[in-house]
C-alpha cells in the first residue's frame, strides 16, 4: 500500500470546504488532500445543455452558483 502523508484532509469540496482549501493555500502550501463523494466536475453535466432551459437540479446548481 502506497502511503502519502498530507497535512490537511478536507472532506467535502462544496462551498465550505473548496473556500477552507482556499484560505490554506493563501498563506502556506500545505500538502492538502480533498475528497469529495460525487463525480469529477468535468463529468458533471448539466441537463440544461441537453434540455434548453434550466430544470435546477443539483448540478445545475453547482455549476452556476454556490451550492449543489
Amino acid at each position: 500500500m502506497n502511503q502519502t502523508d498530507y497535512d490537511v484532509i478536507i472532506v467535502g469540496a462544496g462551498p465550505a470546504g473548496i473556500f477552507a482549501a482556499l484560505t490554506l493555500t493563501e498563506s502556506a502550501r500545505p500538502r492538502l488532500l480533498m475528497l469529495d463523494k460525487g463525480p469529477a466536475l468535468e463529468k458533471r453535466r448539466c441537463p440544461a445543455r441537453e434540455m434548453g432551459r434550466c430544470v435546477e437540479c443539483a448540478t445545475c446548481s453547482l455549476m452556476t452558483g454556490w451550492g449543489g
